[in-house]
């Protein structure tokens, strides 16, 4: 008997779905639960695991091939007597549907198969069957994923429509590595301490608290800052919501949290949230300054870079050496002026040495 595997509703996105990677080949046995394939959008990678107990047939739908819901994706040669039913989320070992299929020789209707988060993206961007090279070895390059068109089509959209202006500052990092090493049994993060001085400086500065539509500046009904996320080649942005009401240790186990769940694969971890203002930290990556690109419809992204030694100049008027960092704030011109921005970035610096 043979059964028609539809992709099913995925329910995080209206977008696209895009077929990322086949787990088993024509002619393989799979069992009833067992992961088919990958499948991506612009918010998450999934996977898509069989409802039925059978033999590969036929892959409909290739690698990188664009679907719809309710779109044939696989056929399965099953025995006679097999009976099946979608598989949910909220019950993934749901009991067989009771009803029995019509007669025999007939083809039962298609079912749906069944999604779960890809745990750890398996392997990144790149981790997806490619097509054979062709005779001569011509690479004829690689795909990107939906989630990466997605983000390139906002970051195209956020420098050809939003003018951005730059400020670039630098802070004594003395304090935070004081507090780090009075908690190292807490492995405060780095992040943490931006996170927290963004959102107090925001206090301050209300044009940060707002999100610019039309020629309005309307205030967020939540105050979040977002913390770039590099997982698995793509980007993610973890919301931390109030951080000024919380403490430096709270909002750290707030952000390993959430990282955990995101490489842990949880869809909701994945999802897309509204931040007023995100962070992002290339410091570890030996980088000592950059110009992030605002993520809309956010106003402005702060980017952090490396704390190395530096001279300064001490209230004595002597040259000492201190750990410094820096930062480079990008902003929305339409949103704020220069000088509001750079007593703004004052503001998060008085913070981070306060710390």
């Amino acid at each position: 008997m043979r059964f028609e595997l539809k992709m099913p509703d995925l329910a995080t996105t209206d977008s696209e779905i895009r077929i990322g990677r086949w787990m088993v080949e024509p002619g393989e046995k799979v069992h009833r639960g067992q992961p088919l394939l990958e499948v991506e959008t612009d918010k998450a990678a999934m996977e898509v695991e069989s409802v039925v107990s059978g033999v590969l047939v036929e892959i409909v739908s290739q690698v990188d091939d664009a679907v719809s819901v309710g779109d044939v994706i696989a056929v399965f040669e099953v025995a006679d007597t097999a009976k099946s039913s979608p598989m949910t989320r909220s019950a993934p070992e749901a009991a067989p549907s009771a009803s029995d299929r019509s007669a025999a020789g007939t083809s039962p209707p298609p079912v749906e198969s069944t999604p779960r988060v890809a745990e750890g993206a398996k392997g990144g961007m790149f981790a997806r069957k490619r097509g054979a090279a062709s005779p001569a070895g011509y690479d004829e390059g690689v795909r990107l994923t939906v989630a990466e068109r997605t983000a390139s089509k906002r970051l195209q959209e956020s420098k050809q429509t939003i003018p951005h202006f730059y400020l670039q500052t630098r802070f004594k990092a003395s304090a935070i590595l004081a507090r780090r090493e009075a908690t190292a049994s807490v492995k405060l993060t780095w992040d943490a301490f931006f996170v927290r001085a963004v959102a107090r400086a925001m206090g301050r500065f209300d044009r940060f608290r707002r999100r610019l539509e039309g020629d309005r500046l309307v205030p967020l009904a939540t105050l979040a800052v977002g913390v770039a996320i590099d997982h698995a080649g793509e980007l993610f942005v973890i919301p931390v919501v109030e951080p000024a009401d919380k403490s430096v240790e709270e909002i750290s186990a707030e952000i390993r949290a959430n990282v955990e769940r995101l490489r842990g694969g949880d869809a909701d971890a994945r999802m897309i949230r509204p931040a007023a203002m995100t962070i992002s930290n290339l410091g570890v990556c030996n980088v000592e300054c950059f110009l992030p690109i605002i993520n809309p419809p956010e106003t402005a992204i702060l980017g952090i870079g490396k704390v190395a030694p530096c001279v300064v100049v001490r209230e004595d008027g002597q040259l000492g050496v201190e750990p410094c960092g820096t930062l480079a704030l990008s902003v929305d011109h339409r949103v704020a002026g220069g000088r509001y921005a750079a007593e703004f970035l004052d503001a998060i610096v008085r913070e981070l040495e306060s710390a």
